[in-house]
């Protein structure tokens, strides 16, 4: 620890003489003579695996302006020392970006020594302050296995099939509003299909749901529902628990028993603001050993009920998807099934319980066909309760809602115009990428979308104007 001690020092603002304090759970970086904690470092299989400076978002002793230009070679130089310092692995400068507000990242990684392709996870991540202060650093995997598929396709050919995989798609694009925007403005576009990840070189298209290992979840259309509950009711609501104003505008129900517990928390709670809604509740649950879990139908009728009382009209507003049985459920639901039996060893384990299983059911608001972006519900009801145990849904405001019904879902821009914008900026190149989604120490190879022309990504063409919007990539500099 001493050695370790020596060598993060330089990157403590200072330098001051540090120790490194263990105990259970964390592994503190202390001021020997102020013992003032600086941070905490991460250890894996015994070896050194990252830090994290204590609060960097609020370290307002140090932080400077945010309009100041970051100090880049500062970064670069810490970066670089870090990398002589920690890395034994013959790592390669990759970027360095600005990843938000006050947060540049630097990343070093190892190359494949046959193809020189840059090997994701691997090397080093490192965050900075604007003023080059280290704020976190993660060392990636260090054991891993290359593979070298036969290449069938060329990157031109690979480009051809992401085209002709519909690639390019129609959608609809209303922005998060933030508290100080108020523009409410709604646009038809097109933009990429977010489940592509690229191309194999085997030729067939790789989607991040065939990578995770589930299908593409289907979404069905709701029925108009008819409640007949109240909130109250469906969150657990019961005589003795008394309701008071909470922080920022909520409604909290609090058991008088608990009052006298300084940190006691409300045992329900909704928040709803013209975009945003959530609740939860945290009714003790006690496991009866006798107690059969409701059906999916069920359950699903709940959630069902609760997002339309809370926003009305679901019918015509939402879609729901398919829902995913959680890997603890699955002893009591079998596939399309309600009800199913106990194992005994189940019904022992379900003795220790003291919060109780969910059911969650995914919603997806949508206009004239149209999937909203960012515009989801999430509803979990507790498998033997019925009790909406949490409800999250992110909505759109009044303003937006007007606006989209002004919108015309028509394009001008034709669906071939907007493809030869993206696939003329657009190449693929390879790279290496993960095999597995549960082995990630498995590297294959697979073509990327790049658009080195431009050098940002292509966010959205507008459907009746042809305005190009570009993503904003933060990348200031990059491997040669």
């Amino acid at each position: 620890m001493k050695e370790l001690a020596k060598k993060l020092q330089p990157f403590i603002n200072g330098s001051p003489v540090i120790k490194i304090v263990e105990d259970e759970y964390t592994n503190e970086i202390v001021d020997v003579i102020s013992g003032e904690v600086y941070g905490y470092v991460h250890f894996h299989n015994g070896s050194f695996s990252g830090y994290d400076k204590m609060d960097p978002e609020e370290d307002k002793v140090q932080q400077v302006r945010l309009d100041t230009p970051p100090n880049v070679n500062k970064i670069l130089k810490s970066a670089k020392l870090f990398v002589d310092s920690f890395i034994e692995q013959d790592v390669q400068f990759s970027m360095l970006n600005e990843w938000s507000e006050n947060n540049y990242m630097v990343t070093y990684e190892e190359s494949d020594p046959k193809l020189g392709l840059p090997l994701p996870h691997t090397g080093c991540t490192l965050s900075f302050s604007r003023e080059g202060i280290l704020t976190s650093a993660n060392i990636g995997q260090k054991d891993f296995e290359l593979e070298y598929p036969e290449i069938e396709i060329t990157s031109e050919e690979a480009k051809h099939k992401l085209r002709e995989s519909g690639y390019v798609q129609l959608a609809l694009h209303i922005p998060i509003i933030d508290e100080e925007d108020t523009d409410p403005v709604a646009e038809l576009v097109y933009c990429s299909n977010e489940d592509v990840m690229g191309v194999g070189v085997d030729g067939k298209i790789e989607t991040l749901t065939g990578f995770i290992g589930e299908d593409e979840t289907s979404a069905e259309k709701i029925p108009r529902v008819t409640p007949t509950g109240r909130v109250e009711n469906m969150l657990g609501v019961i005589e003795n628990l008394v309701k008071k104003a909470g922080e920022g505008g909520s409604v909290i129900w609090e058991d008088p028993a608990d009052r006298e517990e300084e940190e006691a928390e409300p045992l329900i709670s909704i928040s709803s603001t013209e975009s945003e809604y959530f609740s939860f509740s945290n009714v003790p649950y006690k496991y009866d050993e006798e107690a059969l879990p409701f059906k999916m139908e069920e359950l699903k009728q709940k959630a069902l009920e609760f997002l339309e009382i809370t926003e009305g009209n679901i019918h015509d507003k939402y879609v729901i998807f398919e829902p995913v049985i959680a890997i603890d459920n699955e002893h009591f639901f079998g596939e399309g099934q309600g009800k199913k039996e106990f194992e005994e060893e189940s019904d022992e384990e379900m003795l220790f319980l003291d919060t109780e299983p969910m059911q969650m059911f995914a919603f997806s608001r949508e206009y004239k066909g149209f999937r909203i972006d960012s515009r989801n519900a999430l509803v979990h009801v507790g498998l033997f309760t019925g009790i909406i145990r949490e409800c999250l849904i992110t909505r759109l405001t009044a303003a937006q809602t007007a606006e989209l019904e002004k919108l015309s879902t028509a394009p001008v821009i034709p669906l071939k115009e907007a493809e030869a914008r993206f696939f003329n900026e657009i190449e693929l190149k390879l790279a290496r990428s993960i095999k597995y989604f549960d082995n990630p120490n498995i590297y294959t190879l697979s073509y990327i979308v790049d658009f080195p022309k431009t050098g940002g990504h292509i966010e959205k063409i507008n459907a009746h104007t042809g305005e190009v919007s570009y993503v904003e990539t933060g990348i200031m500099k990059e491997r040669d």
